[in-house]
C-alpha cells in the first residue's frame, strides 16, 4: 500500500470513530483536552498562542481553550486562509493557490463576531491596515501553536486533511522568524493512532513537540503520556 493510500485509510478509520461520538461525548472530551492544556506548563507560560476555530462537527471544540487564553491575558492568533496572489506570495508546492495566515484578535467577543469565510465557513479574522497583526508580516513572534488534525500518534506525528496548510505555515513562519513556536497537536482521544508505523511522515510533514488528547499529554520524545 502506498503512503498516500495508507494516509487515506487512516483518515477514513478515524473519521468513522469520530462520527460515532455523540454531542455529549465530544463536549466532555473537549473539556478534558482544554483542562489538560490549562495545566500544561508551556501553555501557562506562553504569552502568545495560535488557536483555531473548530469545525461544526466531528472536531474538538476550542471555545474553552479560547476562554482560557483570554482569561490569562495571552495574545491570541486565529487562522485565515488567503489566496497567494493577494500578497504576491510564492507557492511552495505544485498547484498551491492559498496559504494560512495567523492574525491576532483581542477578545472572545471579537472572535465570536468574525464572519464565516471560505469553503469551510469558519470564522476568520481580518488584517490590520498595516498588517501588524499578521504573524507572517509583523515582527512579533508566536510562543505556542495549537494544531488540529485528523489523527495523531503519541510520538508527535500528525495527519491533517491533506491540504498542507499548517505544514506550509510553519515553513513560512520559520523563513520569516528564523525559528518556530512550540507545536502542540490537540484533539479527541479517538484521534490517537496507537501504531506509529501506520502514520508515516513525508519530508514536508512537520513533527509536533506535544500532543494533547482528552486528559493525556504526550511528548514527542516518549510514547507514554506525561499526565
Amino acid at each position: 500500500m502506498s503512503l498516500q493510500s495508507l494516509k487515506n485509510k487512516t483518515r477514513k478509520e478515524v473519521a468513522a470513530r469520530l462520527r460515532a461520538l455523540d454531542v455529549a461525548q465530544v463536549t466532555a472530551q473537549s473539556a478534558a483536552t482544554a483542562a489538560a492544556l490549562a495545566r500544561f506548563p508551556p501553555f501557562q507560560s506562553a504569552r502568545s498562542v495560535g488557536v483555531y476555530m473548530h469545525l461544526p462537527e466531528n472536531e474538538l471544540h476550542t471555545d474553552a481553550i479560547l476562554d482560557s487564553c483570554f482569561r490569562t491575558g495571552k495574545t491570541v492568533f486565529l487562522p485565515r486562509i488567503e489566496q497567494l496572489h493577494v500578497f504576491d506570495e510564492q507557492p511552495a508546492f505544485p498547484g498551491q493557490k492559498s496559504c494560512l495566515h495567523f492574525l491576532s484578535v483581542q477578545s472572545r467577543a471579537e472572535a465570536d463576531a468574525l464572519p464565516p469565510r471560505g469553503k469551510y465557513q469558519i470564522r476568520e479574522p481580518d488584517y490590520a491596515p498595516d498588517r501588524s497583526n499578521d504573524l507572517l508580516a509583523g515582527s512579533d513572534p508566536l510562543d505556542l501553536l495549537l494544531l488540529p488534525g485528523v489523527a495523531f500518534t503519541a510520538t508527535g506525528r500528525r495527519l491533517g486533511h491533506g491540504a498542507g496548510f499548517y505544514d506550509d505555515f510553519i515553513k513560512r513562519y520559520r523563513a520569516k522568524h528564523g525559528t518556530v513556536p512550540l507545536l502542540v497537536g490537540i484533539g479527541l482521544p479517538d484521534q490517537l493512532v496507537k501504531d506509529p508505523s501506520s502514520l508515516q511522515l513525508e519530508p514536508h510533514d512537520e513533527p509536533l513537540d506535544y500532543v494533547i488528547l482528552g486528559g493525556s499529554v504526550f511528548s514527542a520524545a516518549s510514547s507514554l503520556p506525561e499526565i
